[in-house]
């Protein structure tokens, strides 16, 4: 139905407590979101608006900040300024962090559809923010449209979007945005009632809908030949690569890729099976090589051609049932530039079922040498890892039909340090189909495949790694049985500690309304005292109190 791809009712505002708008630029809070803005004021929600760039490229940074000041003022918000190089935004983990100390329950950006980089990275930055802190996202049209699954009628505020907008002098003498930003919230009531002048459009997603919702909605609208996020000029290529047996999921793990914002990545998928099916020859900004086989390929030996066929200094693994979350691609390529002895970097990942769901498990431990002998703790495309590893004869064992990431992770722990980054920034997706789930535990034959390969391999550091680990674990229990028992003896001591304050407090209490009894009698006689001495008969009196005094002393006083 039509409903079902455009809203036919608007709402007066998005309910929300407290909201954070993220623009670019100074001015796209104002031609964005205005009216919503303006309603969050009027229903009394704290608005803070960031400005990520300094706007300097197309104006002056003063100019555009004053004309933000003064634009804010119309709207009732006040803006701040962050004065990142303009063109050059990057969702970095540092950004992601600064945005997360900020208390919101509702965040306004640009959309991923967006034309300008600086956009998208907002929109990336956005995504971030939204899985790393549970907040919705409600992302807004500037320089493209979007699909959006919300409408608000900003007709009460329409008035006020349009002052808001004039007060932005620099940039409307380059161009009319304000005309063409209120054309588009005029187009937007097409499918609201008459009375209705303007509308704003979003596309509103729960923090759950951010990973599962995110490759879909890319693929319903295409992203293909948009310029990539500027970054520095010595950005290493990184080729993804990608196993595929063709099925309908690849095209979402291809989109995932397509939102990643590092520059240089190349995307080479393996065909384990001839006669796959054409592929584009971009995901957003990223070429694609599809490699197809002569004959039918193991999933290791489809691993070994995509290591062949990678151009890059840094390999990352994609299976086409899964995806990346924005900011994957460059949390870890960042990581390993910075820290050139590291020969690998891994984040968290989360696990959703066959239909996308998460699972509510999120893989995201510290590297562990000693427990990674045990059993794989990273998801194949958790891991980067550097092109000098496969030089130095890391291949994927074409003998094992699983697990044969986990023997490949050993054999490179073996070869420098690996790097861990603590954060959920990739979907692992437990699909059925794939026949690696059919066999899980220490015991399986999988699993003693690897560890029968492995024993012969052990160096003595090894074994005694793993001997004291075992030993350690009989410390550690009764360790934890001798602290739980000082944690019960301190309960005690606190509990009769507690016992005897509420009996000092008890007799303190009982002492104060003693002192107060005893106050108020002391008052009353001085008030007798003081109604005595100003009666009349102690004025006449007062001869006979002199003599009596005077008998008793026997002087003159």
């Amino acid at each position: 139905m039509e409903s079902d791809l455009v809203p036919y009712q608007a709402l007066a505002s998005l309910p929300a407590r407290s909201v954070l708008v993220l623009a670019p630029h100074a001015d796209d809070e104002t031609f964005g979101c205005a009216g919503a803005i303006a309603a969050h004021v009027a229903h009394g929600a704290r608005v803070r608006v960031v400005v990520l760039t300094d706007g300097a490229i197309y104006g002056d940074r003063e100019v555009r900040e004053r004309e933000c000041r003064t634009a804010c003022d119309v709207l009732g918000c006040e803006p701040e300024f962050w004065r990142q190089a303009d063109r050059a935004l990057l969702p970095t983990d540092a950004l992601v962090q600064r945005l997360a100390t900020i208390d919101a329950d509702l965040v306004y950006a640009p959309s991923p559809w967006e034309v300008h980089p600086d956009h998208r990275a907002a929109a990336q930055l956005a995504l971030r923010l939204g899985h790393t802190r549970g907040v919705r996202i409600a992302f807004y049209e500037v320089g493209a449209p979007l699909p959006p699954n919300v409408l608000v009628d900003i007709t009460p505020h329409l008035e006020a979007k349009r002052r808001a907008a004039s007060c932005y002098e620099s940039q409307l003498a380059q161009q009319d945005y304000a005309g063409q930003l209120l054309a588009l919230n005029r187009f937007r009531t097409y499918t609201l009632p008459a009375q209705v002048q303007a509308a704003e459009a979003f596309l509103l997603l729960q923090p759950h809908e951010l990973a599962t919702r995110l490759p879909a909605l890319l693929g319903a609208h295409p992203v293909t030949g948009m310029p990539a996020a500027d970054t520095p000029d010595d950005a290493q290529l990184v080729s993804v690569l990608v196993r595929s047996i063709d099925r309908e999921t690849l095209a979402a793990a291809l989109d995932s890729i397509a939102v990643q914002a590092w520059p240089r990545v190349e995307v080479v998928v393996v065909a384990a099976n001839p006669g796959h099916s054409p592929l584009p020859a971009h995901c957003g900004p990223h070429a694609v090589r599809l490699v197809q086989p002569s004959q039918a390929l193991q999933r290791s030996q489809t691993a070994n051609h995509a290591l062949d066929a990678a151009r890059g200094e840094l390999l990352l693994f994609l299976d086409d049932d899964d995806w990346l979350l924005p900011g994957h691609i460059e949390r870890l390529a960042s990581a390993l530039q910075r820290q050139p002895r590291m020969v690998a970097a891994y984040t968290g990942v989360m696990h959703v079922d066959g239909d996308g769901k998460p699972t509510g498990q999120v893989t995201d431990l510290p590297f562990d040498g000693v427990r990674q002998l045990a059993g794989n703790l990273m998801p194949i495309h958790a891991v980067m890892f550097r092109r000098r590893a496969v030089e130095q004869g890391c291949r994927f064992d074409e003998s094992l039909d699983r697990y044969e990431d986990w023997d490949f992770w050993l054999q490179l722990a073996r070869l420098g340090p690996v790097a861990h980054l603590p954060g959920v920034s990739a979907v692992y997706r437990i699909h059925q189909s794939s026949g690696v789930h059919d066999e899980v535990g220490a015991t399986t034959a999988a699993s003693r495949r690897i560890y029968d390969k492995w024993q012969s391999k052990w160096r003595e550091g090894d074994i005694a790694a793993v001997m004291q680990r075992a030993w350690a674990t009989d410390d550690f229990e009764q360790r934890h049985a001798e602290l739980a028992e000082d944690v019960a003896k301190l309960h005690d001591t606190v509990r009769a500690q507690g016992d005897d304050i509420g009996r000092q407090l008890a007799h303190i209490e009982d002492l104060t309304k003693h002192a107060a009894g005893l106050q108020e009698v002391l008052a009353r006689r001085e008030a007798e005292i003081a109604a005595l001495h100003a009666s009349s008969s102690w004025r006449i009196t007062a001869p006979l109190r002199w003599l009596a005094a005077r008998l008793r002393g026997g002087t003159n006083t």
